[in-house]
Parts: structure tokens; C-alpha cells; sequence
């Protein structure tokens, strides 16, 4: 690994969104540059199943390309930090998991940052875009009861299957492996880190909402941004405001933009264009 003073700087360009009058915003870029060895990646929730299919295809669809993410950022000096929450019992005796555990405690640990955080106060000032009381899945019922009873047969609870992170992530020793808010910050600071960045799903739940998620990075004080095609939504386009799955992602995105952090996209690491679902036809 290249040493810090020497690591070539990552190039990116983070989109925000600024409030003009009312309600009406503007999307606006901001380049940064940013030292790979002070920037890490935190893996959110790639679980191995999920009790929704369709949350299961299109992340299959997602994984190839976050991997190549992963492996072209960790070879520029980035630290990768897998977080398949409620999964930390197969990694118990992992390079990643002793890593995570062995970073002494920050003098600066944030009083909340072992817990959900569900809205921070610039959100206050907006309106959260979608409705998912539901807990946004988005199936056909038949194929969703279908789903189930694979998941029962196979030993899984239905309503949670995740036993590790899915294997179409590959995990390298000198990488992080933990759930935990606390872990993740004493790590962060233990290595000198001020910039995350955040992929994997879902979005308007786990993502935002984790002890290592936007919401608490955001508030207390990181430079963390989403990348936004790296990431899918629990949307159902039954609920209001009724659009699309991917436009409800979209919105979700935005919202972000608004109240919470930055965004980029996995093309300024691995060129080409942004990652878009084959079903994003809107």
C-alpha cells in the first residue's frame, strides 16, 4: 500500500442540492480531492438473502460491479469496512473482525453512536418522499410466498435470512469487518479517517439509518457521502407518492442530497457511466 503522502488523490465529484425559495432545489456538483489512505468504504447490509426477492435480484445485479468498486478503491489505499449487520458470528475469528475489535476507543466517541439514528434536524426542514410503513417490498405476492417457503426449507427465517455478507463481495485481510457503530468510529479516527463513503442497501433504511450510517457520520462530523447508483431502495410503488421503484430510489437520493450529505457515483472510481438496474427505464 502506498504511504499516505505518496497515494495518488481520488478525483470526485459530489452532487448536493441547494434550497433556492420554498420548496424548490437545485442540484449543483462540488469537486474534492481527497487522500485515499484518510478515506474509507463502509459495505452496508450486502446480506446473503433477504425476505424481499426482488430486494435479492437487483442486488445480484448490483454485486459485480460494487465488487470491482471495492477492489480498484482498496488498491488505491482506501480502507473497505464490510457491515452485514447481525452477521458478525462467521467472521468471529477473522483478520477483519480482530481488526475492527483490536482499535482503541476514540476520545472523541459520540455520546449516540451505538445506536439507530432515524432523522437528524436539517430532515425538519423537508419531507420525508416516501411511504414505507410497509416495509417496501415490492413482490408479487405468489412469488414472495414462494420465497418464504424456500427460505424455511433451506433452516432461515423467512422474515430474516441473512446469516453473512453475500460471497459476490470478496473480503481481503487487510479489510474491516463490523456492525457496530462504535467499532467503526474507533477505527475511523484510530487510522486518521474524515472521509466515508457509504454503498449498499437499502437506503431509505439500513444505509441512512445504521450506527454506522449517513445520518450518524453526517452529525457528527465525517465527510461521508452515499454513492447513489451503489444502492437500491425498500420501495413499494403501491404506496404513496405511487412512482416507480427506481424512481422511488431517486427521491430517496435527493432527499439525501437535501438534508444529509453529498453523493457520487462508482464510474469516478471504475469509469464507464453510472450503474443503472435494467429495469430503470423511466
Amino acid at each position: 500500500m502506498a504511504a499516505a503522502d505518496d497515494a495518488a488523490p481520488l478525483k470526485l465529484s459530489l452532487r448536493y442540492r441547494v434550497n433556492l425559495k420554498d420548496d424548490a432545489y437545485e442540484a449543483r456538483m462540488k469537486k474534492e480531492s481527497w487522500n485515499p489512505t484518510q478515506t474509507a468504504i463502509i459495505v452496508c447490509d450486502v446480506w446473503d438473502a433477504h425476505h424481499c426477492l426482488n430486494a435479492v435480484r437487483r442486488l445480484e445485479e448490483m454485486l459485480p460491479r460494487m465488487n470491482q468498486v471495492l477492489e480498484k478503491a482498496r488498491g488505491q489505499g482506501v480502507l473497505i469496512i464490510h457491515a452485514p449487520s447481525s452477521c458478525m458470528e462467521p467472521y468471529k475469528d477473522s483478520p477483519g473482525r480482530k481488526l475492527a475489535m483490536a482499535a482503541p476507543k476514540a476520545k472523541n466517541l459520540p455520546a449516540e453512536i451505538g445506536v439507530w439514528c432515524h432523522k437528524i434536524p436539517a430532515e425538519e426542514k423537508g419531507k420525508y418522499p416516501i411511504d414505507q410503513t410497509d416495509g417496501g417490498e415490492d413482490d408479487d405476492l405468489q412469488e414472495h410466498a414462494d420465497w418464504h417457503a424456500k427460505l424455511a426449507k433451506m433452516g432461515r427465517n423467512p422474515k430474516a435470512p441473512w446469516k453473512k455478507q453475500h460471497d459476490g463481495i470478496k473480503i481481503h485481510d487487510q479489510d474491516a469487518i463490523s456492525d457496530s457503530g462504535v467499532e467503526i468510529w474507533n477505527l475511523l479516527e484510530n487510522r486518521g479517517i474524515n472521509n466515508v463513503i457509504l454503498l449498499g442497501v437499502h437506503t431509505n433504511m439500513c444505509v441512512l439509518g445504521r450506527p454506522f450510517g449517513l445520518r450518524q457520520m453526517a452529525k457528527n462530523g465525517k465527510n461521508v457521502v452515499l454513492m447513489r447508483d451503489m444502492t437500491d431502495t425498500m420501495y413499494n410503488p403501491q404506496k404513496s407518492p405511487y412512482v416507480s421503484h427506481f424512481k422511488g430510489t431517486e427521491l430517496i437520493v435527493e432527499h439525501i442530497e437535501k438534508y444529509v450529505c453529498k453523493t457520487i457515483t462508482s464510474d469516478q472510481f471504475i469509469g464507464g457511466k453510472p450503474f443503472r438496474f435494467k429495469g430503470d427505464v423511466d
